[in-house]
C-alpha cells in the first residue's frame, strides 16, 4: 500500500515527506519507542540525527524533521525536509543511510542514555506551559481514563531498550511501509 510519487511543481526549494504507518496510541509500549526513535532521528533539538547529518555537517538542508503522530486505529511517522534540487539525491541517500544504521546495529547504552536525559528533558520543559499539560493530561484521561505522573513516564522512558528500538527503526522503516510524496 505504500507509494512514491514526484510532482513538478517549479519551486526554487524541493520539499520531501517519507512516512508510513506507526503503532496507534493504544499500542503501549510501542507508541513510546516510536515517540523516541523519532525523536531520536529528528526531535526538536539540533543533536537530532537527521539534523546532525543533513544540516549542521552538510549544509544540504534548510530544516529536517521526524514526526510521529498517535490516533486510535493506527499513527503516522514523517520525515520532512526541504532543500535545494541538485541536493535531493544526496539528502536521500544519507537519510536512508542513517535509517539503516538504526536498523542494523542497536543504539549503544550510553548514546540510549543521552538520548532518554534529551527526551525527558524536553517533556519537562513542555510541562512548564499550563496549556501544554492540560491539553496532554485531557489526552489521557479521555484516552485511558487516567493521567500517569511525571514519575510514571519517567520509568516508562527509562525501560525502552536499544534493541526495541532497532525493532522499531526495522518495522517502521522498511520499503513496505514506507511512501514518499516529492515536490520539486
Amino acid at each position: 500500500m505504500s507509494f512514491h510519487k514526484t510532482i513538478e511543481k517549479h519551486n526554487n526549494e524541493v520539499n520531501a515527506v517519507i512516512g508510513g504507518r506507526a503503532p496507534s496510541l493504544y499500542e503501549t509500549p510501542d507508541r513510546l519507542v516510536a515517540a523516541m526513535l523519532a525523536n531520536i532521528l529528528g526531535g526538536p533539538a539540533s543533536n537530532s540525527l537527521l539534523n546532525k547529518e543533513l544540516r549542521e555537517k552538510r549544509g544540504w538542508v534548510y530544516g529536517i524533521e521526524c514526526s510521529y503522530t498517535q490516533y486510535k486505529d493506527t499513527g503516522i511517522v514523517a520525515i520532512s525536509f526541504g532543500c535545494d534540487r541538485p541536493n535531493l539525491d544526496a539528502c536521500l541517500s544519507a537519510i536512508d543511510k542513517i535509517l539503516k544504521g538504526l536498523q542494523e546495529k542497536p543504539l549503544s547504552p550510553s548514546k540510549l542514555r543521552a538520548q532518554r536525559r534529551q527526551l525527558l528533558g524536553q517533556l519537562m520543559i513542555s510541562s512548564e506551559s499550563a496549556e501544554a499539560q492540560c491539553l496532554s493530561m485531557g489526552k489521557s484521561l479521555l484516552a485511558w481514563g487516567e493521567i500517569l505522573s511525571p514519575s510514571q513516564t519517567r520509568s516508562l522512558i527509562e525501560a525502552i531498550t536499544p534493541q526495541q528500538i532497532q525493532k522499531m527503526a526495522q518495522r517502521l522503516f522498511c520499503a513496505d511501509n514506507l511512501s514518499s510524496l516529492i515536490y520539486l
